[in-house]
């Protein structure tokens, strides 16, 4: 009594049509639970990097697993159906070529990757220190030729971020947040400040690890407003944070520079600092601000659903659309390395013209 015209009924007999289809004239025979999975895995993927369908097998991995603070040494983002390189803690992956930031995550330990979530490729890269991982990995470009490089996951030893003075700026580029030590890091800027610089820039391009509970130690550093809060499907807060403001913080003006392999944790402190009127340049990040969650079906399969969303206590969300700054600024180059100096001698230039101009900007 349903009619055809019903809108789920009609998908339902519209998937009944393709899978018969495909099933009767694919050109080699086809394993039914393989089209049934396939269907379920793109759907859950289809829906952001955190969406997952998982088979019994993979959930139990997923289960067994966390995620370790060991890795290769390099971060990845999904980017539609595949994973990049959009940072490495180990220059001396960059510096010999072992990897260049872009390389695409064909494998893991001889599993393809295309059907993981961004939080499935993480954990299966991390692991304890020591142990190695096989990374299949095709470079873009040139012959298109995949390679397998096994890599031996280390724990990452240095601090965490870098400070340097440019043209009278001081740069704070991090790249391990939860690696931060917060009292460190003001000593260093407090040495920073008594030298003369007045200005800060915070180079949070190519941060993509972690979640807004990683932000904490930075955004305690510096004048902020509100807390962070986690938001379900019915609009319900479920959880907050609220990392308050160091009075021995940052005292003089600062900023933000973003790019669009900025991603979570980072994000999280871009929203904060808009709210805050602080000026972010760049460009439009990730936008990667949900926590999933895992569903267990009866037959022992699994779904990651985001089924929770970050926002600042103005309302304010960063994910999907990511976050739009206030300047936007684009690099030139003849290759990544110099289009990422170019975009940072661009805003440099930017925070050291007169108030007036500073002013314009911010306003257009």
């Amino acid at each position: 009594r349903v009619g055809a015209d019903e809108g789920a009924f009609r998908e339902a007999v519209r998937f009944s049509e393709i899978f018969d289809t495909v099933r009767d004239y694919y050109v080699d025979p086809v394993d039914e639970a393989d089209l049934y999975r396939g269907a379920y895995e793109g759907m859950l993927g289809g829906l952001d990097p955190n969406g997952a369908y998982l088979a019994p097998n993979d959930l139990k991995i997923w289960k067994e697993g966390g995620l370790l603070s060991a890795g290769p040494g390099f971060s990845v983002l999904k980017v539609g159906r595949t994973f990049q390189i959009i940072a490495a803690d180990d220059a001396a992956l960059l510096e010999d070529e072992t990897i260049q930031l872009g390389d695409h995550v064909r494998t893991i330990d001889g599993q393809p990757t295309r059907e993981l979530s961004l939080l499935e490729v993480r954990r299966r890269l991390s692991g304890k220190a020591g142990t190695t991982v096989r990374v299949g990995l095709l470079r873009p470009g040139g012959e298109f030729e995949p390679k397998e490089i096994e890599f031996q996951r280390q724990e990452p030893s240095d601090r965490g971020y870098t400070v340097d003075v440019e043209s009278g700026v001081a740069v704070l580029k991090p790249h391990g947040l939860t690696r931060i030590d917060r009292e460190q890091l003001l000593a260093e800027l407090d040495d920073v400040r008594s030298r003369g610089v007045k200005k800060l820039l915070v180079d949070l391009r190519n941060v993509a690890d972690g979640g807004p509970r990683d932000a904490a130690q930075l955004l305690k550093c510096f004048p902020h407003e509100g807390d962070l809060r986690l938001r379900d499907a019915r609009g319900r807060v479920v959880d907050s944070l609220r990392p308050e403001s160091c009075e021995s913080g940052w005292e003089g003006d600062w900023s933000l520079l973003v790019n669009g392999a900025t991603a979570g944790a980072a994000e999280a402190i871009a929203t904060q600092a808009l709210d805050a009127d602080v000026i972010v340049y760049g460009q439009s990040t990730y936008g990667l601000g949900a926590e999933p969650k895992l569903y267990e079906l009866e037959n022992g399969a699994g779904l990651l659903i985001s089924a929770m969303e970050w926002e600042t206590a103005s309302g304010n969300s960063w994910n999907g659309d990511g976050v739009e700054p206030n300047v936007e600024v684009e690099g030139e180059g003849d290759d990544y390395d110099a289009t990422q100096r170019d975009q940072l001698d661009q805003v440099i230039e930017l925070l050291n013209a007169p108030a007036s101009e500073a002013k314009e900007e911010k306003a257009a």
